[in-house]
């Protein structure tokens, strides 16, 4: 695979090369390791293929939501998923396989145990962040293996010094609004932080509106040397319409065309089912940690915390309208409600048992109960669906620092699932058997610094993703076989250079070979295995300042992907084969300007198999390019000015076959420090 990969990696490299002659910077310096004390659970000291971004970065693309933020990362897709929602592919993986974390806490709990596409990256506000990191291919194992993607790391703000306001106000194009007061501080005891907000927006497309409220909110105590109590928590409530799809020859609105669903009475054949929404869809989490520095080599964590997930998905039945039929078998507006609590414990510890040597070992319990139910149920509050999902696991890891050069992290974690459901109509006991499997998944990391320029690294690990809950259930009702564990192996070659202070090079292959991929045949609800999926790409990375006032950014990512399955192999669908984006930031006394392309390559949608109610079918989508313009202006310390243009040449594109992409749109704010 490296070979193949070094004719598409090499010729960049020599370009990049090539045009650092005239002595450009970089913009992160090489690591350098002039201590030999290993702290295991920092990821600047673990290695792997990482991206930080800070806040003033945030700032600087002018991103409202973590969805804006993270669509220049190299190797990051961000995909439209189910219901319009924005999530993350990160080297091809599935939406449903990067999990996400704030300050520790799940954002979303129920990755892994019911695919919600209520979740959507672009509601998670970034007016309170501090730092996102991300972790891609195989992490640290303290952060779990249950993933293919990587992982999303938000920290928060703290308050520092005393207490003080910060007003946030900002409004665009389509009726948008994004407004949030946050209020920071600390004292010899105590730091504090705290953020209420709301946005709301008519959307760029026809029944596309949304509605949201949330609050985050940190305190941290310290109760003695060394010893802290934080207290944390995260909520949100969104109302959210989501736009039907549209066929792109004729410009007319779509709906479903076959498969009777929900009660929609069939006329010729077909359904007209359209104008989805979600209604009181609430998450919230939170969490008491308590953590202690026993000593200089010894220092542990414990976490507890609740989280709630709950939703109601709507959609109309336009057969039904027509027909004037609004029966409990055949409404006119149906709706399904999820709802979901659930707690888990956490521990964590850091031992250093030698000055260069460091291990960690932890262990993890959480436990989510569920109900799943519509309106065209029999049973007493609609409930149709429940069980529970229950997951331990534990790890160890070691840490070397050999010399002022080579570091190595090894790290093997094991997990267990337990799922059971409640009784299924006319199903045996057989059937209904709880479901119960676990894994265990070794990481290696090796990282060596050639000279003060050249640092290399490889990494290695292996990952799984457990059958979801709802997936499970679903299968067993219809009398499919559930799946088996995902499982796959993922491998990465980096190489980092950094010209001399301002610029640097980064280059990373990677390979990830999937067996038993989890899927859902196309048009039904059965869930499958794919026999194997490789997926193997490129990413390069060059930053450099060019002048004092002035920096830029490019990076590019390969993609590849294949499914085999039965001996026939396939294009992997919906992943671009390329990526591209580029920036440049112009800072000069108060003002600060950025320009940011982002240019992605022809999507295939070999799943798309059905026609939609236009007699259409799409395989591929187009490239297409988007350039976004962003200005910062620093009145004084307490007060600044924004203005967002994003699309700025108003490209016509597509985000899926059926979802037309965002044209030109604004958002102009001001921040005001009281």
């Amino acid at each position: 695979m490296y070979k193949r990969l070094s004719k598409m990696v090499i010729p960049p490299a020599v370009c990049v090369c090539l045009l650092s002659s005239f002595n450009p910077v970089m913009a992160e310096e090489a690591v350098a390791i002039d201590e030999v004390e290993v702290r295991s659970t920092i990821l600047s000291d673990y290695l792997v293929t990482t991206a930080v971004i800070t806040a003033e970065k945030i700032k600087e693309t002018g991103a409202r939501n973590l969805a804006e933020v993270l669509e220049g990362v190299p190797g990051l897709y961000m995909a439209t998923a189910d219901k319009n929602a924005r999530l993350v592919r990160i080297r091809g993986a599935a939406t449903d396989q990067t999990r996400v974390y704030m300050d520790g806490m799940p954002v979303f709990p129920l990755s892994g145990i019911a695919s919600n596409s209520a979740s959507d990256l672009a509601g998670i506000p970034v007016d309170n962040i501090a730092k996102i990191e991300i972790i891609k291919g195989p992490g640290p194992v303290q952060y779990g293996t249950d993933y293919k993607g990587g992982i999303i790391l938000i920290t928060t703000k703290e308050g520092k010094g005393p207490g003080q306001f910060q007003l946030d106000l900002a409004g665009g194009s389509d009726k948008r609004f994004d407004d949030s007061i946050s209020y920071r501080g600390s004292d010899n005891n105590a730091g504090y932080s705290f953020t209420a907000g709301k946005r709301k927006g008519d959307g760029y497309l026809r029944h596309s509106e949304s509605d949201s409220e949330y609050f985050n909110g940190q305190i941290k105590w310290k109760l003695g040397e060394g010893q802290n109590l934080t207290i944390s928590g995260w909520y949100m409530n969104t109302d959210r319409d989501i736009a039907n799809g549209i066929d792109q020859k004729s410009g007319n609105e779509t709906s479903a065309t076959s498969n009777k669903w929900s009660g929609d009475t069939l006329i010729g054949g077909k359904s007209d089912v359209k104008d989805w929404r979600y209604r009181d869809f609430k998450q919230t989490n939170v969490a008491v940690q308590y953590d202690q520095k026993v000593n200089d080599r010894f220092k542990y964590d414990v976490k507890i915390y609740h989280v709630t997930d709950r939703n109601t998905l709507q959609v109309t039945n336009g057969n039904n309208v027509k027909l004037g039929t609004n029966t409990k078998a055949n409404p006119m507006l149906y709706s399904s409600d999820w709802t979901s609590s659930g707690d888990g414990l956490e521990l964590t510890a850091d031992w250093q048992v030698a000055r260069n040597n460091t291990v960690t070992f932890g262990a993890k319990y959480n436990k989510l109960d569920w109900d799943s139910g519509d309106n065209t149920s029999t049973k007493p509050g609609g409930i149709t669906d429940g069980g529970n999902d229950k997951r331990i696991g534990y790890y160890l890891q070691d840490s070397w620092q050999f010399d002022r050069k080579t570091g190595l992290t090894a790290g093997v974690r094991r997990d267990k699932v337990t799922q059971t459901f409640d009784n299924i109509s006319g199903k045996t006991q057989a059937e209904l058997a709880d479901l119960d499997d676990s894994t265990t998944d070794p990481v290696f990391n090796l990282t060596h610094q050639l000279d003060e320029k050249n640092t290399l690294r490889f990494s290695t690990g292996k990952t799984h993703n457990f059958v979801t809950a709802k997936q499970a259930n679903a299968n067993r009702k219809a009398g499919y076989a559930v799946p088996g564990t995902e499982k796959s192996t993922n491998q990465e070659l980096g190489w980092k250079h950094r010209f001399n202070e301002k610029s640097s090079l980064d280059i990373a292959a990677f390979k990830n070979d999937i067996d038993n991929r989890i899927d859902r045949l196309p048009s039904t609800t059965e869930y499958r295995n794919i026999a194997k999926t490789e997926i193997q790409g490129v990413e390069l990375e060059y930053n450099q300042r060019i002048t004092k006032r002035l920096k830029g950014f490019i990076n590019y990512t390969h993609l590849k992907a294949e499914d085999t399955n039965a001996g026939v192999t396939t294009d992997a669908a919906n992943l671009p084969d390329s990526m591209f984006n580029y920036g440049a930031t112009y800072s000069v006394d108060k003002f600060q300007a950025t320009l940011i392309g982002h240019y992605l390559g022809k999507v295939k949608n070999t799943n798309v198999s059905t026609a939609n109610s236009y007699g259409n079918i799409y395989n591929k989508l187009d490239s297409y390019h988007t350039i976004d313009l962003n200005f910062n202006y620093q009145e004084n310390d307490s007060i600044s000015y924004c203005l967002h243009i994003n699309n700025l040449f108003d490209t016509k594109y597509w985000d899926t076959y059926d979802h037309q992409g965002d044209g030109i749109n604004f958002m102009a704010g001001v921040s005001v420090k009281l």
